[in-house]
C-alpha cells in the first residue's frame, strides 16, 4: 500500500464554484455518497445513511430552498462519530455491546441539517472513545489518509479520515484528551476544538460531562470556523452549556504582534522523531516571520493536567456510560480499552472530589500563566507511530499521542490544530494553539495566519 494522492472537490471553496458553474447540490451530494460507498469495507464508516433517505433528506432540501430558507452549507456533506445520536441510525460507539436506537438526532446534527448539510454516515471511532490512536477498534482497521501504514490517530479515527480522503466536506467527532486534534494532526487537516459548553453536547454517549467537547474537521481553518459558528449557542437541554455561548464572538481579529508561549526546549518530547523535532522548530519560524514574541514557559502544570484524562479518579466517570458492559460482558470490549477504563472501579468518592479540587486548582493557575499570551503553542502530537508499532506497544504508545492534548480540556482552553510545514519523510506536521475559555476567535485569527504562511513555504 502507497501513500494516498488527496483530491479536494468536495471542500466549501470548491462546492460553491461548483454551484455557481451550474452543477446541482444534488449530484455532488451523491458524489459524497458513492465515495462513502466505495471504502465501505476499509472502517472509515460504521453505518452509511441509507440512499432512500438522503434522496428524501435532498428533495426536503430543494423545497425549503425553493420557499427562501437561508442553507448556508447547501451542497456541503457531513459525517458524524458513532458516539453521536442520528435519529433512524443506530449508536455503537464501534462496540458490539452497544446499540442506542435514538429517537432524536443530536442538537448538532439537527443544527448542521438545518443549514442545508447532508448527513452521509457515522465513523469509525477507538471503542467507546477511548484512545488516540485509531486502533482499538475491529478489523479492518481504519487507516491514515496519506500513509496507510501509519495510524489514523484517535479516538475520531474514521471523522478525520473521511474529510483528508474528500469523501465528505467536514466531519464531527468527540474529543475528550485530544481527539479532535489528533486525528486532524495525523491526517493532514484542521482539528478544532471548542471552549467547552460553547457547542452543545446534548445527544452524545459521553466520557466526562467535565471534559467532553464536539470538534470539527477540515480542510481550512476558515470551514471549520464557518461550522462551528452554526453550532456554537446556547442550548437550555445540555446542562453544561456555557450561559454566555450566544455572547463569544468568533469574529477574526487582529493581532500585529502575537504574544506565544511554547513549552520550554528542555520540556519538549519528540520520542526521538527528528523529522517530528525539525518540523516544530521550521513551524516556530513561521510564526516568528509573521512578528510573534515567543516565550518559553515551565510545561509542569500542562502536564500534571493531563494525567486527569486516564491518570486520576476523573477516568471513573467513564463507567457512567459502559459500567454494565465492563461488568457483564467485559470480554466484548477491546483489551486495550478495558485496561484504560478498568482503573476506574478502583477509586473512592474521596479520590473522585480530590480530583476535581485539583482540577480547579490547576484551572485558576493555567488562567494566571496564560493571560499574558494570545496563545499557548505546542506540536499537536509529538511524533506518528506506524500501526505496527502501536500494536507492539498500545498502553504507552497512546499514550504518548495525547503528551501535547491531555491538558487542553482539564484547564478549560479552547484549541485548534493546523497543518504545518510538514515532515521530511512526507508526512504531515501541525501546529496546536490552545487559549483560555472563550478565545476561540483569536486561536482560530492566529492559526489562519499560519495557515497562509506555512502554505508557502511548500509551493
Amino acid at each position: 500500500m502507497g501513500k494516498t494522492v488527496i483530491t479536494a472537490d468536495l471542500t466549501f471553496p470548491a462546492v460553491r464554484r461548483a454551484l455557481r458553474e451550474g452543477r446541482s447540490a444534488r449530484s455532488l451530494v451523491l458524489e459524497s455518497m458513492k465515495r462513502a460507498q466505495a471504502v465501505a469495507d476499509q472502517s472509515v464508516f460504521t453505518s452509511l445513511v441509507p440512499e432512500s433517505r438522503i434522496a428524501a433528506r435532498l428533495d426536503e432540501i430543494e423545497a425549503r430552498k425553493a420557499d427562501g430558507v437561508p442553507m448556508p452549507l447547501y451542497g456541503t456533506t457531513f459525517s458524524v462519530k458513532d458516539n453521536i445520536h442520528v435519529a433512524g441510525m443506530v449508536t455503537t460507539c464501534n462496540s458490539p455491546a452497544i446499540a442506542i436506537a435514538p429517537e432524536k438526532s443530536a442538537r448538532v446534527v439537527q443544527l448542521l441539517e438545518d443549514a442545508g448539510a447532508v448527513l452521509i454516515g457515522k465513523n469509525t471511532l477507538d471503542q467507546f472513545a477511548t484512545g488516540l490512536n485509531g486502533t482499538r477498534s475491529p478489523e479492518p482497521l481504519c487507516r491514515n489518509a496519506i500513509d496507510p501504514h501509519y495510524i489514523p490517530g484517535g479516538s475520531s479515527s474514521g471523522s478525520a479520515v473521511a474529510v483528508a480522503r474528500d469523501i465528505v466536506s467536514f466531519s464531527l467527532g468527540s474529543d475528550t484528551g485530544g481527539s479532535g486534534r489528533v486525528p486532524g494532526a495525523c491526517n493532514g487537516i484542521v482539528g478544532l476544538k471548542p471552549t467547552l459548553g460553547l457547542v452543545s453536547m446534548s445527544g452524545l454517549v459521553y466520557n466526562s460531562r467535565f471534559f467532553d467537547v464536539v470538534p470539527i474537521f477540515a480542510r481550512t481553518v476558515a470551514e471549520a470556523m464557518e461550522v462551528l459558528g452554526i453550532l456554537k449557542g446556547y442550548d437550555p437541554e445540555d446542562d453544561y452549556a456555557r450561559l454566555d455561548a450566544d455572547s463569544i464572538s468568533l469574529s477574526p481579529v487582529t493581532i500585529a504582534k502575537p504574544r506565544l508561549a511554547v513549552p520550554r526546549k528542555a520540556d519538549r518530547t519528540f520520542l526521538g522523531d527528528r523529522d517530528a523535532e525539525q518540523a516544530f522548530d521550521r513551524d516556530l519560524d513561521v510564526l516568528r516571520g509573521l512578528g510573534a514574541d515567543i516565550t518559553e514557559i515551565d510545561y509542569a502544570l500542562f502536564r500534571e493536567a493531563g494525567q486527569h484524562v486516564f491518570q486520576t479518579a476523573m477516568v471513573t466517570e467513564r463507567l457512567d456510560a459502559y459500567e454494565d458492559v465492563m461488568r457483564k460482558t467485559p470480554e466484548v470490549v477491546h483489551p486495550a480499552v478495558r485496561k484504560a477504563i478498568e482503573p476506574g472501579f478502583s477509586y473512592s468518592g474521596l479520590d473522585a472530589f480530590r480530583a476535581l479540587y485539583q482540577v480547579q486548582a490547576q484551572r485558576r493557575a493555567a488562567r494566571r500563566l496564560l493571560v499574558p499570551f494570545d496563545a499557548f503553542v505546542v506540536p499537536t502530537i509529538p511524533t506518528i507511530f506506524t500501526i505496527a508499532d502501536m500494536l507492539a506497544d498500545p498502553m504507552a504508545n497512546n499514550a504518548a499521542m495525547g503528551t501535547y492534548t491531555y491538558f487542553a480540556n482539564p484547564l478549560d482552553l479552547c484549541a485548534i490544530s493546523v497543518p504545518g510545514t510538514g515532515r521530511a519523510d512526507g508526512m504531515p506536521s501541525a501546529l496546536c494553539f490552545n487559549a483560555l475559555a472563550g478565545h476561540d476567535a483569536v486561536i482560530a485569527s492566529l492559526a489562519t495566519a499560519f495557515e497562509a504562511a506555512s502554505a508557502k513555504t511548500k509551493a
